[in-house]
C-alpha cells in the first residue's frame, strides 16, 4: 500500500474508508476536480466536499485553482508539473498538446485537421495556451505553433499517467515516443 511513506498523524487521517478512497483516487489520477471524483466514487456531494476539505486541512492533498475547476494532487506529486498535468486534463487541450509534442511546427489548419475540432475552437485554446506560455506562435512562419515547454517532460507526465487518461490518442503518442 502507498501509506508507508505517510507518518502516523496522515495514516490516521485516512483511516475512513471513504478518505481513503479519496486519498486514492487523487494519487492515482493527479489533477482531477470534484466532479471527476463525485462520478467515479459515487459520493454524495456534501460528504465528498466535507473530506476533500479534511484531506486538505490535513495536507494530503493540495487544491489547485484552474480557470473553472478546482483540482486536486496528492502531497507527493511534483508541484513543478500541476499547470501541465491540469492542462492534459482536458481533451481538446490534451489532443493540441500530443499534436503538438509530436511535432515540430504546426498551422492552425493542421491542428484543426489533427483534433478534429472547430477552427475557433481550436483558436481558443491556442490563444489560452499562448497565454499560459505553454506555446508560441511563430508569425514569420505562416502563423505556425510549437511547445515552448519541454516536450520530453510532457511525454513523461504522459506516460506515468497514461492510466488516468484513458485516451487511445495518449497510448499513440507515448508508443511513437517510445520506437
Amino acid at each position: 500500500m502507498p501509506y508507508e511513506n505517510l507518518n502516523h498523524k496522515f495514516r490516521e487521517a485516512i483511516t475512513l474508508d471513504n478518505r481513503r478512497k479519496i486519498y486514492d483516487l487523487v494519487r492515482s489520477n493527479p489533477g482531477c476536480h470534484f466532479r471527476e471524483i463525485e462520478r467515479k466514487i459515487k459520493m454524495p456531494y456534501g460528504t465528498l466536499r466535507y473530506h476533500l476539505n479534511f484531506l486538505v486541512k490535513k495536507e494530503l492533498l493540495i487544491e489547485k485553482k484552474d480557470d473553472n475547476n478546482i483540482r486536486y494532487f496528492s502531497m507527493e506529486f511534483n508541484s513543478g508539473d500541476y499547470d501541465i498535468l491540469s492542462l492534459l486534463r482536458q481533451g481538446s487541450i490534451r489532443k493540441i498538446l500530443v499534436f503538438l509534442a509530436t511535432s515540430k511546427y504546426c498551422a492552425h489548419k493542421d491542428i484543426v485537421s489533427f483534433t478534429g475540432l472547430s477552427p475557433s475552437t481550436v483558436s481558443w485554446h491556442l490563444n489560452k495556451l499562448l497565454r499560459k506560455k505553454i506555446i508560441a506562435r511563430d508569425d514569420s512562419k505562416n502563423w505556425n505553433y510549437r511547445l515552448i515547454l519541454d516536450k520530453e517532460n510532457i511525454i513523461r507526465i504522459l506516460i506515468v499517467y497514461k492510466e488516468s487518461f484513458l485516451d487511445s490518442l495518449v497510448n499513440k503518442a507515448i508508443e511513437m515516443w517510445e520506437n
